[in-house]
């Protein structure tokens, strides 16, 4: 890869990377769609297997992802995406794509068991949750541990960087795995402002996550669709 690479680009692409992540969607939204239904079943079924699933389910998000990638440059030139082709995870680069979904997976283990070193107990509040416990009983159980979950947040946040673009730069250019979440992480810190901005576009698109069973089948889509316009952006040849 050229020595320039990442690019630095202007802090208003990251709002153009969600209309035009939205621009891509709607040229072919039933796949794109129904992929994404497809995934959600699948890594929802994983969760459910006892031990090994939810570990599993993080391994598997980067093939995952390179499948939205392959589709998203399908449609990028001109050609409709067929599902087969949201399988290209796992029929390319798989064991790369692997090697950074364990890493990552890796990385939240490791936070989690600091945490709770430090008296963060993540089992005990998901076990509220799924008990709909009181929101007072869910606020007391983090009281005074603010400073705590903000570290926690900024070790998770440079870890979701490094595998942001991963799975694109692994399908599009080879790269290996850590050589990959190298470059997405240097991506993210050079071009923070951007990617600011594009959190702050995705709000909105957020807000159809509250639409039963459909609206998760277009925020993931999108969301990807934006992270294939940063790679676009920020590594793609020009040529």
């Amino acid at each position: 890869m050229h020595d320039e690479l990442p690019r630095r680009v202007s802090a208003r692409a990251g709002f153009e990377w969600v209309t035009g992540a939205f621009r891509l969607f709607f040229k072919n939204p039933l796949v794109l769609a129904v992929a994404a239904g497809i995934s959600m079943g699948a890594l929802l079924i994983l969760q459910f297997i006892p031990v090994v699933g939810p570990g599993l389910s993080e391994i598997l998000t980067p093939l995952i992802v390179a499948g939205f990638m392959r589709a998203f440059r399908t449609i990028d030139e001109g050609d409709d995406p067929e599902l087969p082709q949201l399988l290209a995870g796992f029929r390319e680069n798989a064991l790369p794509l692997a090697i950074v979904g364990s890493i990552y997976l890796a990385i939240l283990i490791a936070i989690l068991f600091l945490m709770k070193q430090l008296g963060v107990d993540y089992e005990a509040l998901l076990n509220n949750l799924q008990h709909r416990a009181r929101p007072e009983d869910i606020a007391a159980q983090f009281e005074g541990k603010l400073p705590l979950l903000l570290l926690a947040s900024a070790l998770v946040i440079p870890a979701i960087a490094a595998t942001w673009y991963a799975p694109a730069l692994i399908l599009f250019g080879n790269a290996q795995p850590l050589q990959a979440m190298g470059l997405s992480l240097k991506a993210c810190l050079r071009n923070w402002a951007a990617l600011l901005i594009n959190g702050f576009g995705m709000i909105p698109v957020l807000l159809l996550a509250l639409i039963p069973l459909f609206g998760m089948m277009i925020v993931i889509p999108v969301m990807l669709g934006t992270a294939y316009l940063g790679y676009q952006a920020m590594f793609a040849s020009k040529n």
